[in-house]
């Protein structure tokens, strides 16, 4: 499978490279996944919100297995990240057509909310930063107050640090939670409960709470 993360102006720095991190260690440990990081058009390089640079590895085109959308810049308003990215408006048709396509769509922390104005998250349950969930609110989303939220063709996370666990549990979801565990364990990284979905939906081709991924 395949996983794009999105990267733009002003993105935050952890909401890409903790997930980054975990899928890389993933594949690493045996995941059938490739991950890599898409702008929306070509350039050498996109500045983060602490000045971290990253390099991207292609353009995005709406065909990925999973669209993992980080955000930045939100609460303050900032031109730069995902508040000037919706007030542009040009990720947004991108990522409904990716939806629109089949493509489960992963929001890490006020990258929901550009999922939202994306239309992509409807009547469905997700959840963002805790300083955003009134804007999310404001637009009809159902908002949970839960660290990881899975709808099945959505899955979003809040907080910043939240896109580690929203990447693990996705590598549990596809491939097994003694995987997910692994990476976890090699991140010294310590897992609890609130990390997990509390009722995720049955999902054809999707492991089980067993340990074992699908034949």
């Amino acid at each position: 499978m395949r996983i794009d993360i999105i990267v733009y102006e002003g993105v935050d720095e952890l909401d890409v490279v903790g997930p980054l991190e975990v899928l890389h260690r993933a594949a690493q440990s045996g995941a059938d996944l490739t991950v890599q990081l898409v702008t929306r058009s070509a350039v050498e390089h996109v500045t983060g919100s602490c000045g971290l640079r990253f390099q991207p590895d292609t353009v995005f085109a709406p065909d990925a297995d999973v669209v993992v959308v980080p955000g930045g810049g939100w609460v303050t308003r900032d031109d730069n990240g995902a508040w000037g990215e919706v007030r542009r408006g040009d990720w947004l048709p991108l990522l409904a057509l990716a939806a629109g396509q089949g493509s489960v769509m992963a929001g890490v922390c006020t990258g929901t909310m550009l999922l939202a104005h994306a239309g992509i998250v409807g009547d469905l349950r997700a959840t963002t930063h805790h300083q955003a969930r009134h804007d999310l609110t404001e637009l009809g989303v159902r908002v949970a107050d839960e660290r990881v939220v899975d709808e099945g063709r959505l899955v979003t996370s809040g907080g910043v640090t939240s896109g580690i666990d929203l990447a693990l549990w996705l590598v549990e979801r596809w491939f097994g939670r003694n995987l997910a565990d692994g990476v976890a364990a090699a991140l010294e990284y310590q897992r609890y409960a609130p990390a997990r979905p509390t009722d995720p939906p049955a999902i054809p081709g999707a492991c089980t709470p067993a340990q074992n991924p699908p034949a």
